[in-house]
C-alpha cells in the first residue's frame, strides 16, 4: 500500500528511527530473546518543538551534547524536548502499536509544540501505525518495530498542493474562545481558518487508524447568523480534502474529496462568505 506523507520531515524521522534500531542491533543480539519477550519498549527521543525533527539515541545525554556542539546561537537547545516513543506489542491482527508520551509518560498535547511540529510528530506516529498494519508475518530474528521499518519504499511525499495556511482568513493555532472574540460583531458569513484543537486531533488519530490513511484536522469558525458562531471540521487526508459528516468511515459515500482546501471551502460559500481580514 502506497502511503503519502505531507512533509519530508516525517520520512526523515522514520529513517532516523530505523538507523537507530540498526545501530543498536549488534549490542542487542546478546539479549534479543529478552527484548522480544517485553510487551512494551520505550525509546527516548529528542523532539524539536518548532520543526518536529526527532533525534534517536540510546542515551538522551549523548544527543543533547551533540546538539549543544552544533548550535551557534543562544536559545536553540531549548527548542528540544525529551519525549518517549512507546512500542507496545499486541496479540492478534496488529502486532505492534506506537504512541508518543512526554518524559513523564503523559500523552503529548498540541500545546506542547508549535503547530507544524505537532503535525509532523502526529503524522510520524500515524505512519508507523499504518505500516504496522501491513506486517503479516513477524520474522523471528527481528523486533516488531524493525519489521515495520524494514521497507520504507512505499512512503512518498504527496504532490505540492495549495496549502490552507496560504488562504485568506488563516489565523494558525487559536483556541475556540479567542476565535469567537475575533468574530464577535462581524457580519454573518465571516469566517476564519485555524489549526485543529486537542479534541479534533485526538479524533483524527483514531480515524487514521480505522481508515488506514493519514488525516490532519483544521477548523473553520464562522458567523452563521447573528450571535451564533459555529465550528466546521475540515479534514486533510490522503484522498484529498473533505468535511466531517459525523461518520467515522471516511470511505463512505457521504464523503466527497477535493484536491485543494480552496475547492472544499468553495462548497461552503453559502455559509462562509467572507474570510476574516487580519
Amino acid at each position: 500500500m502506497v502511503l503519502e506523507i505531507t512533509r519530508r520531515e516525517v520520512l526523515n524521522n522514520l529513517i532516523r528511527f530505523k538507523d537507530n534500531l540498526l545501530e543498536r542491533r549488534d549490542e542487542r543480539n546478546q539479549q534479543q530473546e529478552e527484548q522480544k519477550k517485553k510487551k512494551e519498549r520505550t525509546y527516548k527521543v529528542l523532539l524539536n518543538r518548532r520543526t518536529g525533527d526527532m533525534r534517536f539515541a540510546q542515551k538522551i545525554s549523548s544527543i543533547e551534547h551533540h546538539i549543544s556542539q552544533k548550535t551557534s546561537h543562544k536559545g536553540v537547545p531549548e527548542d528540544w524536548k525529551e519525549i518517549h516513543l512507546i512500542v507496545e506489542q499486541k496479540s492478534g491482527h496488529d502486532p505492534v502499536h506506537f504512541e508518543v508520551l512526554d518524559n513523564q509518560n503523559h500523552p503529548l498535547k498540541p500545546a506542547d509544540l508549535d503547530p507544524m511540529a505537532w503535525r509532523i510528530a502526529s503524522e510520524t506516529v500515524s505512519v508507523l501505525n499504518l505500516k504496522a498494519k501491513e506486517v503479516k508475518e513477524m520474522p523471528s530474528d527481528q523486533l516488531p518495530e524493525e519489521a515495520v521499518l524494514h521497507d520504507l519504499s512505499s512512503i512518498h511525499l504527496a504532490p505540492t498542493k495549495q496549502q490552507i495556511e496560504d488562504l485568506p482568513g488563516w489565523v494558525g493555532s487559536l483556541n475556540r474562545l479567542d476565535a469567537e472574540k475575533k468574530l464577535i460583531g462581524k457580519p454573518v458569513g465571516t469566517y476564519l481558518l485555524r489549526e485543529g484543537d486537542e479534541i479534533t486531533v485526538s479524533i483524527s488519530f483514531r480515524f487514521a487508524e480505522e481508515n488506514l490513511f493519514s488525516i490532519h484536522p483544521y477548523l473553520m469558525t464562522v458567523v452563521e447568523k447573528e450571535e451564533k458562531i459555529s465550528d466546521i471540521l475540515l479534514l486533510q487526508t490522503d484522498k484529498g480534502w473533505t468535511l466531517y459528516h459525523d461518520n467515522p468511515d471516511l470511505k463512505d459515500s457521504d464523503y466527497h474529496y477535493h484536491p485543494s482546501p480552496q475547492g472544499l471551502i468553495h462548497t461552503l460559500s453559502h455559509t462562509a462568505k467572507h474570510p476574516l481580514k487580519l
